[in-house]
Formats: structure tokens, C-alpha cells, sequence
């Protein structure tokens, strides 16, 4: 069964959102997990990149995007393609649909803003998922 936990962050900018998801995945990788980040498009992508490689000066995030060579051996993957994820232990989704085959993930971390649309869909997806039966959970995150 696939446990969903959704992480609010009520006022965080979009860099304190990207920010945080580096830190989710940081701690995901530490654990041992391989996860994929679904972005919402390419320039998300494309910031996140960027942002695992600098967002700390003690941490290492081996990653690359999905499409790319090295990828099959590096624990993290980025896209914003929902046919280019091949890892099936941890999504970070930041889209604002329900992911494809989402079942077959045994980790899904949604992570919301305090935007009203964002949090709107996230509702949306909330309640899909419990239809689904998964193992749904809310954290307030203060920012």
C-alpha cells in the first residue's frame, strides 16, 4: 500500500518550496531511497538541478534528469514527464495532477504551497488517494 503524505507549506515563496523539497529529498536519499522529483515543466526541472548541486555546503545529491545516460545509475531523477520516471520507491510530485501509476510508488510526498489553486488541487489529489485506498497524511510545515 502506497503511504501519501502531504507537506503544506502555507507561506513559502517558490525558492522556500524548492528549498524545502531539496531538504525532503536529502533526507529520503539519506535513508537510502531512490527517489524521482515530477516536476510541474522543464524550468522547474531545470532550477531543481541546479538547487541540489548548491542548496547545501555538507550535502552531496547524486541526480540527473530522467532522459539522461547516467541516470540508471544515479538514486535520483528529475523530470517533468510522467512517462520518464523509472523509480519506484519514492515520488516527490509537484504537479498538479494525480501521478500516473501512482500505486506502484510505496512513497508519495506531495508538497503544497500556500497558493489557493495549488491547494486546491492538492485537495483533489487528497481525496483520490484515500478512494484508492493508500495511507494518506498532512504535515504543516512552518516557514
Amino acid at each position: 500500500m502506497t503511504q501519501v503524505d502531504f507537506y503544506i507549506l502555507n507561506n513559502a515563496s517558490l525558492a522556500g518550496v524548492e528549498q524545502y523539497i531539496c531538504k525532503l529529498t536529502e533526507k529520503a536519499f539519506k535513508k537510502g531511497h531512490k527517489i524521482h522529483i515530477l516536476t510541474a515543466d522543464q524550468n522547474q526541472s531545470e532550477r531543481l538541478n541546479k538547487l541540489l548541486w548548491t542548496f547545501s555546503d555538507t550535502s552531496f545529491l547524486p541526480h540527473a534528469f530522467s532522459a539522461d545516460k547516467l541516470a540508471a545509475d544515479t538514486p535520483i531523477h528529475l523530470s517533468h514527464r510522467q512517462n520518464d520516471v523509472s523509480i519506484n520507491d519514492v515520488l516527490i510530485n509537484l504537479q498538479p495532477e494525480l501521478p500516473e501509476n501512482f500505486e506502484r510508488f510505496s512513497r508519495i510526498a506531495e508538497v503544497v504551497s500556500g497558493d489557493e489553486q495549488q491547494r486546491q488541487s492538492a485537495r483533489l489529489r487528497y481525496r483520490e488517494y484515500q478512494k484508492h485506498q493508500c495511507q494518506v497524511a498532512t504535515h504543516e510545515v512552518n516557514r
